[in-house]
Parts: C-alpha cells; structure tokens; sequence
C-alpha cells in the first residue's frame, strides 16, 4: 500500500505542476489555512458552496487573491482535493504555512517558504516579469537549503494520519519538487521564450535544466521535422515553388529554436538548425534556374543557419557558383546573423568591449605582477597568452543578450571614470606594467579575436 500512495502523491505532483500552479490551489482558492483540520474544511465547504448558490463570491485567500474569482466547480474541486490526505500533502508545499505551531519549526523556516511561494505565484500571476522569476528561483532555492523544511513536510504527513504515507513518500516529494518548480516555466516558455533563459537560475543539477529546455523546445522542434519532411516531398515532387514558399518558415523555427535550446549548447538544437540550412540549401538549388535572385536569396539564409562545416562548404561553393543577376542589383538579406556569427569588436557595444578588455589587462597585471611580484615582461606574456579569455566574453551569446546599448553606454562610462582616475592616483611605477600589458594586448588582439572567431565557427 505505501507503494501506490507514493505514486498517487507523485501523480499529484506532477498534475499541479503546472501554469495553474498557485491559481487552483486548494488553499488559495477556499482561503482555509494549510493547518485546517478535516473539521473546519467540512464546515467551510458547507458555508462556501452555500453562499454560491445564493449568488455569492468566494472571498478565497486575502494575502495573495485569486486574479479572477474562482467558479463554483473550482470550489468543489478544491474541496475534494482537500479530502485527500495524499493530495493535500502536494497542495500545502505550494501556500502559507504561516507561523509556526505544533510542528515546532524555527519560524525562518516557514518565513524562506512562504516568501518562495509569494514569489513563485506572482510570477507566475505577471508572467512576463523576468525580476519576478530570478526571484522566485532564488527563494525557492533558499527554502529548500534549510534543514526544517522536510521536518515540516513531515509533520504534516504524520498530522494527517493517513498510515499508508510514510519516509519514502517524503523522499519521493523530495525528489521530485525541483522539477515541478521547474514544470510552469516550461509551460509558458513556447509563447515566452525568454522564460527558457531563465530556467538557468534555478540553482538546481544541470541535467534538470536540460531536460526542461529539452521539453520546452519539443514542440518547436517537431513543428521544424514536419516542414522539412513537408519540403523535402515536395522537391521530390517536383514542385519547387510550393517548396520555396514554405521553407522560408523555417528560419524563424530555427530562432525560436535556438532561444529555447541554443545550439552552441545542446547538440541536438545544432543538428536541427543544420537541417534548416540543409533545405533551404536544397530548395535554393532546385529554384536555381526558375529564379536565381530567390535562389541566391536562400543560400545566403542558409550560410546563416548552417553548423556543420562540410555543409558550410557546400553552401558557401553553391553561393559563389550562383551569382545574382546584375540587371537586378544585389540586394541585402533582411535575415539576422546566426547566433554562431562574431559580431566585429568596435560596433554598438564597443565601450563595454574595451572596459572588459581593460578590466582583463588590469587583472591579469595585479596578479603577475602585484600578487606574485612578477618581472613586467611576465606580465606582459600572460596577457598575450591568455588574450582569449575577453575574447570569449564580448562575443558570447549570454555576454550579447545581457549588454544592450544603454547599459554598454554605462559600463564605458564608469570604466572612462574608474580608469581616469586609476591614471591620477597611482604612481607612474605602478602604472608601468599595465600600460606595457596594454600595449601587448592592443598588438595581438586582432590575431586572438580571429582566432576566437574562426573557432566558433567551426562548433
């Protein structure tokens, strides 16, 4: 018996875990405190479900109400789930438990778990504020570490004297909460994709995370097989130009992808946006001789998606044997670069690059020379030699989409300001390995950031 209420405990788990999470919690929908006995949730349903009848609302919980009044079904359902000792147990973790009573708890203890579930469900109630979510990871993250937190979880299953719960019901919860925390943002992120970034800030094993983006992704990653297989019969088909109006929908799969599952990071996401080039690349020399400015059009689409670097090849050698028309000019794709392309070092973000540049020649000079007492000349030589390490950061994908234009303008600026005032303050003498280090930098920073460019490319 105590096997097939660990499962019908997991089952809950997993049936909750979702969007709805906190809106169709028992608790939150009937405004009954998680302690409640089985005595007083009878009375409130009896008083609850008579004043719907009348034409009445449900006040539900008033720290944190509903969005919307919730319908008298919600009601009953709520209710059952209250019967259930096993269900119940599921439904606590997520509301108030409030200030502690006869389950002895330290009060922090209650406190970092009830903050974590204000957090959760108010992000979960905004959806789109990303602050919300970074802060609901870290509360939970919080709750989670403290050692009462299971003691409670405990107590309660023990409150509810239901014999067929026991250790491994706790254990089973225990192990499977991350990853129902991790449910609703997996959820929302088909629509939200940027939700997929933030499942990074769970603190909690990587294989979690991957299989969360892995399952956000799916659906987008099927949608790209069936447009392939979809393109590819109709080339086999001969009909190229059904072809060429559908595959230019892949593209922006292949992006959605992409911010779900970033190719540089799973290999499977860079197999799928491969496949995108491979077709566009098919289709573009299928229309070569109908219409040489789409098939032009569509080689350079697929330049930008390809990964596998035979395929590259063949794409870039189909490119050059497919000149574009000159009566028509050539035009610029409106496509975005590849999320493997490195942006050139001195556009936008230019000011951010140099204070991280200089942030790396100033910390790799404290340390040789300042730390270890280090001749100049060492300085200098660790600095060219491990010159890759900027590199990797101003043209890393997670560096690009946190550093926008504003914020590049404030980093350049309180670099400007922290390095004038380094140059008045400290002594020419102190000051000496770095501008030496800085000079070595600016010599072989061209050479790394190719080097770092070409890299990339070949991933």
């Amino acid at each position: 018996m105590p096997i097939s209420q660990d499962r019908s405990t997991a089952a809950r788990l997993r049936d909750v875990a979702g969007p709805d999470l906190y809106r169709r919690n028992p608790f939150r929908v009937t405004g009954l405190a998680t302690t409640a006995k089985p005595a007083q949730v009878r009375a409130h349903r009896h008083l609850l479900l008579g004043a719907l009848d009348l034409g009445g609302t449900v006040p539900g919980d008033r720290r944190l109400p509903l969005p919307r009044p919730p319908s008298a079904q919600d009601v009953r359902t709520a209710f059952d789930a209250l019967e259930r000792p096993d269900h119940r147990l599921v439904d606590e973790l997520f509301w108030w438990w409030a200030g502690p009573g006869a389950c002895g708890c330290a009060p922090a203890t209650h406190e970092a778990h009830d903050a974590a579930v204000e957090a959760h469900a108010r992000a979960l109630d905004a959806e789109a504020d990303e602050d919300l979510w970074v802060d609901a990871a870290d509360a939970w993250m919080d709750a989670l570490d403290l050692p009462g937190f299971w003691d409670h979880v405990r107590h309660r299953m023990g409150a509810s004297s239901d014999r067929r719960m026991n250790e491994s019901t706790v254990e089973g919860l225990r192990t499977a909460l991350p990853q129902a925390l991790l449910a609703p943002q997996v959820a929302l992120a088909a629509a939200r994709p940027v939700l997929a970034r933030l499942l990074d800030t769970w603190d909690v094993p990587a294989a979690l995370v991957d299989d969360a983006r892995h399952t956000a992704a799916a659906p987008t990653s099927r949608r790209i097989d069936e447009l392939v297989e979809e393109v590819n019969r109709l080339l086999l088909d001969n009909a190229h130009v059904r072809a060429a109006e559908r595959v230019v929908h892949l593209p922006a799969l292949a992006d959605l992808l992409d911010e779900l599952a970033p190719h540089e990071r799973y290999r499977w996401s860079a197999q799928q946006r491969n496949r995108v080039a491979v077709m566009l690349n098919n289709t573009a020399m299928a229309v070569k001789n109908s219409d040489r400015h789409q098939s032009v059009d569509l080689l350079e689409r697929a330049l930008s998606y390809v990964v596998e670097q035979s395929d590259r090849s063949t794409v870039q050698d189909n490119l050059a044997d497919t000149p574009r028309p000159a009566a028509f000019g050539r035009r610029r794709t409106a496509e975005p670069l590849p999320a493997t392309a490195v942006k050139p070092l001195l556009p936008t973000r230019w000011p951010s690059n140099l204070a991280v540049s200089a942030l790396y020649v100033a910390a790799t000079t404290t340390f040789v020379a300042g730390f270890l007492g280090a001749p100049t000349w060492l300085a200098v030589v660790a600095t060219v030699l491990f010159s890759w390490i900027p590199m990797r950061v101003i043209t890393s994908n997670g560096y690009r989409s946190l550093v926008g234009d504003l914020v590049t303008l404030l980093v350049g600026a309180l670099a400007f300001i922290g390095g004038w005032w380094a140059v008045s303050a400290l002594p020419s003498d102190v000051l000496g390995p770095f501008w030496w280090s800085a000079a070595a930098f600016v010599l072989v920073s061209p050479f790394t950031y190719a080097l770092v460019a070409d890299w990339r490319d070949r991933r």
